[in-house]
C-alpha cells in the first residue's frame, strides 16, 4: 500500500529548527541547496529530502547514515540494492508532499495559478486538449492543473522524465475514475488525487489501486523531532 506524507511550510522561514538537518544531508545535496538564491526553494528541497529520508528509514528501521540513493539512468532517484522499496517526492509553494511504496510510484502537487491555455499544445496529447477545452472559465483551469499533476505523476512513477514524450500517454478525468490510454509499457497503473489545499492540485501514481483515503500531514517541528530518532 502507498504511504503519502504531506508538510505545509511556516512563513517563519529564518529560525526553524529543521536547517539544522542540512549537515546530515550528502555533501552534494548540501552544496545544491546552498546554491539557491531564494531561502523559499532551499526550504522546499532540504524538507522534502528529510522527509523521503525519514519514510526509508522508518519503513526500513535504518539510519539516515546508512542510506544509499543512487540515480537510474534518466536521473529519477532510487535506494541502492534490492530493499524493494521506491519513494518519490514533490513540492510547490507552501507544500512538500512524498509517497512511498513497495512499487513504482509517482507524485506530483502544483499550485494553481492562472497560465497560457496555448501550454496545452505542446504537453497534452490530442484527447487531453479536446477534454480540456469543453471545459470553461476555472473549470477549465483546474482541469488543466488536474492533467498536468496526473501526467507528471505517470511520467515520475515510470522514471524515465522527459524521455517518455508526453503525447504517448493520454489520461482522462471521469466522475467515477481516472483512465490512463497508454502505448508505453509502463501500464497497468493507477491514480488517485487528494484535495490537501483548495489552491493546489495533487495527484499519485502507482501499479496497484490501494491508496490511501487520506494525506499523513506533519508539522515541521514534528518532521524535525521524528528524523531526530534516525540520525
Amino acid at each position: 500500500m502507498t504511504e503519502i506524507y504531506g508538510v505545509q511550510l511556516e512563513p517563519n522561514l529564518t529560525s526553524l529548527p529543521i536547517w539544522s538537518l542540512i549537515d546530515v544531508l550528502p555533501i552534494e545535496r548540501q552544496e545544491r541547496i546552498h546554491r539557491f538564491m531564494r531561502k523559499e526553494d532551499a526550504l522546499r528541497t532540504l524538507t522534502a529530502d528529510i522527509l523521503s529520508r525519514l519514510l526509508i528509514c522508518s519503513r526500513l528501521n535504518m539510519k539516515n547514515r546508512d542510506i544509499r540513493l543512487i540515480q537510474n539512468a534518466y536521473g529519477k532517484p532510487l535506494l541502492e540494492g534490492e530493499s524493494g522499496l521506491h519513494f518519490n517526492n514533490s513540492h510547490s509553494g507552501e507544500w512538500v508532499v512524498c509517497a512511498i511504496d513497495d512499487s513504482p510510484v509517482g507524485i506530483d502537487v502544483e499550485k494553481v495559478a492562472d497560465i497560457d491555455f496555448s501550454l496545452a499544445k505542446r504537453f497534452f496529447s490530442e484527447q487531453e486538449c479536446f477534454d480540456l477545452y469543453m471545459r470553461q472559465g476555472g473549470a477549465r483551469l483546474r482541469y488543466f492543473f488536474d492533467l498536468w499533476t496526473l501526467k507528471e505523476s505517470y511520467i515520475k512513477a515510470a522514471g524515465m522524465g522527459l524521455s517518455l514524450p508526453l503525447d504517448s500517454f493520454s489520461i482522462r478525468v471521469g466522475q467515477e475514475r481516472i483512465e490512463l490510454n497508454t502505448r508505453n509499457d509502463f501500464k497497468n497503473c493507477s491514480f488517485k488525487q487528494y484535495d490537501i489545499d483548495s489552491s493546489y492540485k495533487m495527484s499519485v501514481c502507482a501499479q496497484h489501486d490501494r491508496f490511501p483515503d487520506d494525506v499523513r500531514m506533519l508539522g515541521l517541528d514534528e518532521l524535525y523531532e521524528q528524523f531526530l530518532v534516525y540520525v
